[in-house]
């Protein structure tokens, strides 16, 4: 995962050299799970980290291997690794001592017994260090004095639950990760977690669960060890919270248990398979009247775009010009796998005209944020398979446009989303620097004099850390003298819910957002996510995502899948969905023809 580059980012260096943070890492051996080879990497070529100790537990398979789970764990749990190991190479194993002999200041290397407790002479050498943090990424209790041999204190990975964690996420159904390894921070005077496990829960795979969790931790604790000024700051304001026990009682795993939990896992998994196979997920968009205007003269007051069967339609935004209504929205083709960006005009009356292709690349383009600046209209659509955040400027409005800058460069953005507030102009946009990981759980903000930059990351990047709420799902508009602010719910899978908040602080220093209300797929029949919302003076857009079939036979089994699809991802909406089933089907549907579709 590189580090994003900014474009025309002036170099900002501290009037004073910064002081490195003296780092100690304790492994249980060298042979290390990726996800730490990787951290090693990243902790030893930064400028901010002096790493200059690392010990090495030569008893570190009597702590490892505690955990006992029943054979049909064992075997379904190595039977999921090998089927995902091309996608799930956090845990696979690595020699980390080749990586730290090549340094150019190798680190001293210390070997330990922690099963005996540590030598008076493992303690001096410790203190001779003069270590301000000890990383402590093994498996056996560290003796409390160590504590005292550091500065800082010492940050433990913790993971009470082991191979069984996340497996109970699995087994109960949590939509985002309760278990999982978090780190804790042990000083001379408190105590307290610093990082818990987030990710989104996967109910086929524990590898795939276990390898998000671990490319998360690992991207915190390379971006929070290498931020020295704030752990050098008293009261520093990580994200913390009291440590505590988890609440759970004692559980226990057995063979009859987890034959059961096969079976149902074997059904869900037969349904995610026939689903693919046979069903493709088509997103739609739908228009409405904006709030305090007159409703469209439909049962429901909404009018429904429905592309053709090879495409879907997606991420609307509405732009008004000149008097007139235009639609933005991604238009994904499933025979190419890529989509453009397509606009067509809309009426008062919510009828659209024949959408034409405005801006095709020979990447993948979504999200089509527009926005007027100076006088002209600017479109800053995702494109994260460039790895990019481009903008555009309108030289034939809205069928031609001309690139005219790249405000970022080597990044993994999504949803980029501008905001002209207070002077500034601020860029929130998910996923900078989560190749690896998904770009659902972390919200990254940074700021600008103009929308052509140099950017200025915000210091409290992510800013939200939470797959339930930070991914952008539309502009921020103000409502009642509040700043709000649509994100995607992605707790129960990608574009479920809309989650909206108020943004109670935004500055260049601090930010702050409350939760307000969320937007459900109940608010359609049949509709499996939403993921977008915007309006105009005029109009409310929103788009929904419904499953079709791929062939022209068993279309029953769509309304099974749907069904059964809220069962395993979460069944808070399915009593909404059947309690409204059936009250908007007079709603108007814009089916939208194919034929002689063209771009400028």
């Amino acid at each position: 995962m590189n580090s994003p580059t900014l474009r025309n980012t002036s170099a900002s260096t501290s009037p004073q050299a910064q002081v490195r943070l003296r780092l100690g890492v304790l492994l249980d051996s060298y042979q290390v799970p990726a996800w730490i080879y990787d951290l090693l990497r990243k902790l030893s070529s930064s400028e901010a980290i002096d790493l200059r100790l690392v010990m090495v537990d030569q008893n570190s398979q009597a702590a490892a291997g505690t955990n006992r789970t029943p054979i049909l764990f064992k075997l379904w749990a190595a039977l999921d690794r090998r089927v995902r190991r091309s996608a799930a190479g956090a845990l696979r194993r690595r020699n980390c001592g080749p990586l730290l002999s090549s340094l150019s200041e190798p680190p001293v290397v210390l070997r330990v017994n922690l099963a005996d407790g540590l030598a008076r002479g493992d303690v001096a050498s410790i203190k001779a260090a003069n270590l301000d943090l000890l990383l402590h990424l093994g498996h056996a209790a560290l003796q409390p004095e160590v504590v005292d041999c550091t500065e800082l204190g010492v940050w433990e990975l913790q993971d009470e639950s082991g191979a069984l964690g996340q497996f109970w996420d699995i087994y109960d159904g949590h939509p985002v990760f309760e278990h999982g390894p978090q780190v804790i921070e042990r000083t001379r005077t408190q105590t307290r977690t610093v990082y818990k496990s987030r990710g989104i829960t996967g109910f086929l795979s524990l590898a795939l669960n276990q390898n998000e969790a671990c490319w998360n931790l690992a991207e915190f604790l390379a971006r929070s060890l290498a931020d020295v000024p704030t752990l050098r700051e008293e009261g520093r304001q990580l994200p913390a919270v009291p440590v505590t026990r988890r609440t759970l009682s004692p559980r226990t795993l057995g063979n009859a248990r987890m034959a059961g939990f096969l079976m149902r896992w074997a059904m869900r998994a037969f349904r995610h398979e026939l689903q693919k196979r046979l069903f493709r997920e088509q997103w739609l968009i739908v228009l409405q009247a904006a709030p305090g205007m007159k409703k469209f003269n439909t049962v429901s007051g909404a009018r429904y775009v429905r592309p053709s069967k090879d495409r879907f339609y997606a991420d609307p935004f509405l732009v008004e010009r000149h008097g007139r209504t235009y639609l933005f929205f991604e238009d994904y083709r499933f025979a190419t796998k890529k989509g453009v960006i397509s606009c067509c005009e809309v009426d008062n009356a919510g009828n659209c005209g024949q959408p034409c292709v405005v801006l095709e690349r020979e990447y993948h383009l979504s999200y089509p944020f527009l926005f007027e600046w100076q006088g002209e209209i600017y479109l800053l659509p995702e494109s994260r398979d460039n790895r990019t955040i481009e903008m555009y400027r309108a030289s034939d409005f809205p069928h031609s446009w001309t690139r005219e800058a790249v405000l970022m460069e080597d990044v993994a953005a999504v949803d980029s989303t501008l905001l002209e507030y207070s002077g500034k102009w601020w860029l929130f946009a998910a996923g900078i620097q989560e190749d690896i990981t998904s770009p659902n759980d972390g919200l990254y903000l940074y700021f600008a004099d103009s929308p052509l930059g140099p950017w200025t990351a915000h210091p409290k990047n992510p800013i939200v850390s939470d797959a339930r709420r930070a991914r952008p799902a539309g502009r921020l508009y103000f409502k009642n003298g509040a700043l709000i602010r649509p994100g995607q719910d992605c707790a129960n899978g990608y574009g479920y819910a809309i989650q909206l908040h108020r943004v109670d602080v935004l500055s260049e220093t601090d930010y702050c957002e409350t939760p307000l209300s969320r937007i459900t797929p109940s608010w359609i029949p049949g509709s499996l996510g939403t993921h977008t919302i915007n309006q105009s003076e005029k109009l409310r857009v929103m788009d929904a995502r419904f499953l079709i079939p791929r062939f022209q036979f068993f279309p029953f089994l769509s309304r099974w899948l749907t069904s059964a699809r809220r069962r395993d991802f979460g069944g808070m909406d399915l009593a909404a969905d059947q309690g409204r089933r059936g009250a908007t089907t007079g709603s108007t549907d814009v089916f939208v023809r194919e034929s002689g579709r063209n771009s400028r």
